[in-house]
């Protein structure tokens, strides 16, 4: 297990390494009552709970940001052992899952959790809002964003677009947290901000869709180019 603390005064939020392909899974909480979120149970839910338990946190609610096996796979036994509801997208067909509108918020002891719609790299995807904390599941990484095409059924790269340019509107202090550990560059990062991904995202700083789907088309040679792993 890998475990990052990104908290803050007024939001506990951790950012854990529990197996996959380099996944990413959160545990959001107040830090008064320790009741938490858990978002994007994908591998070793044990686990989850075990580092839940070690920072004094009961898993009280379950957030899927869409439903692909990498995101989903332990939800149902993270259910079984924390007794805590599962909440996903309008779209989902995660079994037992409550479906989220667009903006529907989800209450964690007094923690505000807002749900944002934002297809794309799956039909049912979502990200989830809380303070100044967004969890873009596979819509945003660090540098790059959720991949479309024939690999990923139901996908679509304008409907990603749109997504992204919603994203947009959210503050620059917006701090971005991704469901995989798929940065590029030099060095390390693990999370952003939406401020420095308007700057420094190739995708988002494409002037239309048709340059979106145009370096979407092209890059491996663009990566290639650009030294990016």
């Amino acid at each position: 297990m890998r475990l990052i603390d990104h908290s803050t005064d007024r939001l506990t939020l951790l950012q854990l390494h529990l197996g996959g392909d380099r996944n990413w899974q959160y545990l959001l909480a107040d830090p008064v009552t320790g009741r938490a979120a858990a978002v994007d149970c994908g591998h070793d839910p044990a686990g989850l709970v075990q580092a839940a338990g070690d920072h004094g946190l009961a898993i009280a609610v379950i957030l899927v940001t869409h439903g692909h096996g990498d995101h989903v796979g332990g939800v149902a036994e993270l259910a079984a052992a924390t007794g805590a509801p599962i909440h996903a997208g309008p779209q989902s067909r995660v079994p037992g899952a409550r479906a989220l509108s667009d903006r529907q918020g989800v209450d964690v002891d007094g923690l505000a959790i807002t749900t944002l719609v934002t297809p794309g790299h799956a039909p049912d995807h979502v990200c989830f809002l809380c303070q100044d904390a967004l969890v873009s599941g596979d819509l945003l990484f660090c540098g790059k964003v959720g991949g479309t095409g024939p690999h990923f059924p139901g996908s679509s790269a304008a409907a990603e677009w749109d997504s992204l340019q919603r994203l947009l509107t959210l503050p620059d202090a917006t701090r971005v947290f991704p469901g995989h550990d798929y940065y590029g560059g030099a060095g390390e990062m693990t999370a952003s901000t939406i401020g420095h991904e308007r700057i420094h995202n190739p995708f988002l700083t494409c002037a239309d869709l048709a340059a979106f789907e145009h370096l979407k088309a092209d890059w491996a040679r663009y990566k290639a180019e650009h030294g990016i792993r």
